[in-house]
């Protein structure tokens, strides 16, 4: 069985449970665990959550430690601003112990730094055989180590760059525009899209796109 997992705290439940209704329409059979804070509620829909304590604010090293302590398992970790529109188990047919979505294009930030090649990897979609997990337990380590304001934003793309460079595991990289899409506009036609990624101001896209496909009279 393959495990979807994924970090959400607060009390705004919407775009999670759109996505794990997005996840039980393309993939039925996934276990769906919600890895939270100690008073955050589950999430609409899913099978399991599993709970550690949170500063509120080093969000990405909470996150990194959630993935580390997962129970060892074919795992396909998720942002909650994402839809999953196919079924993602054929993944786990191609080689690998950890596979990452890769960016296809340069991103600049205000600076004009290009952000895609510092952090090549988007982390709203990855994935991670059982015979992985050392990946995701140095990455937390990792994380823990670095400058706080990356321990609040950044780190976990900065500390998975950071182990793709050395670990030994068998690293795939699949592409962002099948597995990890973001559109450009609301209306453009993702359809043969696997995931898409509403990230930044697309959540709004998203929350209009829940409405008229799930049931989020919760």
């Amino acid at each position: 069985m393959i495990t979807i997992a994924f970090v959400h705290v607060g009390e705004e439940s919407i775009l999670p449970a759109s996505m794990v209704a997005s996840v039980r329409r393309a993939m039925p059979a996934a276990r769906i665990v919600h890895l939270t804070d100690e008073g955050t509620n589950a999430v609409v829909g899913v099978d399991e959550v599993v709970r550690l304590k949170y500063d509120g604010v080093h969000l990405m090293t909470f996150r990194l430690r959630h993935f580390a302590q997962l129970d060892s398992c074919d795992a396909i970790m998720l942002d909650t601003d994402v839809v999953v529109q196919k079924d993602l188990s054929p993944i786990f047919a191609l080689e690998f112990d950890v596979a990452l979505t890769r960016r296809d294009d340069a991103i600049p930030d205000p600076t004009g730094q290009d952000v895609s090649a510092l952090m090549p990897y988007n982390t709203g979609v990855m994935v991670s055989r059982a015979s992985g997990w050392d990946f995701w337990r140095n990455a937390s380590a990792y994380c823990e180590m670095l400058p706080a304001e990356h321990r609040e934003w950044w780190g976990d793309q900065l500390s998975v760059q950071a182990m793709a460079q050395i670990c030994p595991l068998r690293l795939r990289e699949l592409p962002c525009a099948v597995y990890n899409y973001t559109p450009t506009s609301e209306a453009e036609d993702v359809a043969d899209r696997f995931v898409v990624h509403y990230k930044g101001k697309r959540k709004q896209w998203m929350l209009s796109r829940a409405r008229a496909e799930f049931d989020l009279s919760f």
